[in-house]
């Protein structure tokens, strides 16, 4: 009760301060800018008297100013239309009582206005009695304010931030267990996992590097593997992307948790491989027969080609990666920072594809 006491009277007290400033202004009611013209034209015609008496000019100059500063002051002087700045304050005072008003009726609607306050005291005491998760985070984030060095504390900390989709603490927990417990090709992967969690899918460069330091501490980690072909296809390397997959699959029993999410990517690099241009053997052979200055040509028509690819069929975002990445290589940056332009209009409102887009661009140098 003292709550909306309080409330109430802070509401009252800024509605009578607008009230107040309101009825100022339109007892004003307007005003003219006739009388600040005379005002100036005086304060000239004072200036133009100091100036003679200090000899700064003689006094027919004087005289000349005089007239001229007179004839501006006299037609300033002349009756005009005045500008109304507040003549109905009400309006004002409508609007002041209808904000509070509102936020009233609002949360009257939505609201609880009959709960009493929970002391924080009494809420962390019962937050577990009561299931509160976000008092329980709270207690524990309180704790390793003080004990930053609680491996066990960030430990617990972890799944519950997973829980309220708070990625970017489930990130920051893993690095404090990194530097606390030292290197752990698990505790790595979880750190590229939560970071792609919080790029809505993309693998950034910590996420990558996250993901190598795993491997060289265990190179049959599943989750790290599992990673390394998504950032792999990401980055446009198919066939890296490819063999990774196709190795977790080989070794997945049928019922391996992950194994779906891994036929769900290589189906992916499938449907991406058949809409990418194939060389033949003879093709291949020739290009590799080929002078230097041959060779750039002809992988600048096989590029080209793949731009007029996607400019019939937008909605290949793989494509539009390796465009990017193939325009860089052959050295024309403003082409990729256009095709780059273009795949993020093609795609925009969708959170990962945006976010592959401007991983490559920053990896490119292209921002």
């Amino acid at each position: 009760m003292a709550f909306w006491l309080v409330a109430a009277l802070l509401s009252f007290a800024v509605v009578a301060l607008l009230l107040r400033g309101a009825r100022s202004l339109g007892a004003r009611g307007s005003i003219g800018t006739a009388q600040a013209q005379v005002a100036i034209y005086k304060d000239q015609l004072a200036e133009i008297d100091a100036d003679v008496l200090r000899g700064v000019i003689a006094r027919d100059e004087a005289d000349g100013q005089r007239t001229e500063v007179a004839r501006r002051l006299l037609a300033a002087a002349q009756p005009e239309e005045r500008v109304e700045v507040l003549s109905r304050p009400w309006q004002g005072a409508g609007a002041a009582l209808a904000v509070p008003l509102l936020a009233l009726a609002i949360y009257a609607g939505v609201g609880s206005p009959t709960l009493p306050d929970l002391p924080q005291v009494e809420r962390l005491a019962q937050a577990q009695v009561n299931n509160d998760l976000d008092a329980l985070v709270y207690k524990v984030e309180k704790h390793l304010a003080q004990n930053p060095g609680d491996a066990t504390g960030w430990e617990i900390l972890i799944p519950s931030y997973q829980a309220m989709g708070r990625f970017g603490d489930v990130a920051e927990a893993n690095r404090r267990l990194l530097a606390i417990s030292g290197p752990s090709a698990d505790r790595y992967a979880d750190l590229a996992e939560a970071l792609m969690f919080q790029g809505s899918g993309v693998m950034s460069p910590e996420a990558a590097t996250a993901v190598r330091e795993a491997i060289t501490l265990d190179p049959k980690n599943t989750k790290a593997r599992y990673y390394a072909g998504l950032a792999a296809a990401q980055d446009g390397r198919q066939s890296e992307a490819q063999a990774l997959f196709d190795a977790l699959l080989a070794e997945a029993p049928a019922d391996a948790p992950y194994r779906r999410a891994v036929e769900v990517e290589r189906a992916k690099l499938n449907a991406t491989a058949a809409n990418a241009p194939q060389l033949s053997e003879e093709q291949i052979a020739a290009g590799q027969a080929l002078a230097p200055d041959d060779q750039q040509a002809m992988i600048r028509s096989m590029v080209d080609g793949l731009a007029a690819k996607l400019a019939a069929d937008p909605r290949d975002l793989q494509g539009w990666l390796r465009l990017i990445r193939a325009r860089v290589v052959l050295n024309e940056p403003d082409a990729a920072r256009s095709a780059r332009e273009i795949a993020k209009r093609t795609f925009a409102g969708d959170l990962a594809a945006e976010g592959q887009l401007d991983a490559l661009a920053k990896e490119l140098k292209l921002q």
